[in-house]
């Protein structure tokens, strides 16, 4: 688990964010990016249980709605109305 995948990660830029609960600064990526011990998953498609079949890139398929599509797992699904923790 990283930093950027828990609900407390406030991205400040493409370098690093902020942890809502230390507020400590934290990487997004690299050394001293791993998740702290205040770590809940956040709301990525890959932690949504209509999320599946991802590949060795994170690309996966979304069946959450009318239309199965591709999705990355990375992807921010925090204003995804058919978000449904796994």
């Amino acid at each position: 688990m990283k930093h950027y995948e828990c609900k407390h990660f406030l991205a400040l830029d493409c370098e690093k964010g902020m942890c809502a609960v230390s507020r400590m600064i934290v990487p997004l990526d690299g050394e001293g990016s791993d998740a702290c011990p205040h770590f809940e998953c956040g709301k990525l498609c890959k932690f949504c249980a209509k999320f599946h079949d991802a590949d060795s890139h994170g690309i996966g398929t979304c069946s959450g709605f009318e239309k199965e599509t591709w999705a990355y797992g990375d992807c921010g699904a925090f204003c995804c109305e058919n978000f449904e923790n796994a």
